[in-house]
């Protein structure tokens, strides 16, 4: 059986690395902005370029809102609440992995271990949800049987 890990020390890295996702479409955001409404030239020159851009600005800056609603959402979770069932909020360690249930972080280190962090939206979670310690389910052709549910 693997170790649990403290689902406290779980938040926090994936805080970290939603943070790091924001600050890298931030940054890109900003540039692109710098790129769209830095530069001058006539509009016969850059009038469809410029479409293509304003469309990925857009993109870019919808990607950057969603990220901070899914990090105020990673910091409203409480991680002294303990679930029994799979349920939002919860880590749960199979016998392949150990997943998390908050924002799709995918693969996040944690004291040595690797969680992989799904969000309610993820196909994976509507075949877990509502299970508990002992209880199998399979997704693309894997089954899993859960360890422990905390």
């Amino acid at each position: 059986m693997t170790t649990l890990i403290s689902k406290e020390k779980i938040i926090d890295s994936c805080v970290v690395k939603q943070q790091q996702l924001i600050d890298s479409f931030h940054t890109r955001f900003l540039e692109m902005k710098e790129d769209v409404y830095g530069k001058s030239s006539s509009p016969s020159q850059s009038e469809h370029r410029s479409s293509g851009k304003m469309a990925l600005l857009t993109t870019l800056e919808n990607e950057l809102s969603f990220a901070k609603i899914e990090m105020g959402y990673l910091k409203s979770l409480d991680a002294k609440v303990q679930y029994n069932t799979i349920s939002a909020g919860s880590v749960i360690v199979t016998n392949h992995r150990t997943f998390f249930i908050g924002v799709s972080s995918e693969s996040v280190d944690v004291e040595g271990q690797n969680v992989f962090g799904i969000s309610r939206q993820a196909p994976i979670f509507s075949g877990m949800e509502g299970k508990k310690a002992g209880d199998s389910f399979s997704f693309r052709e894997t089954d899993y049987y859960i360890e422990s549910v905390y």
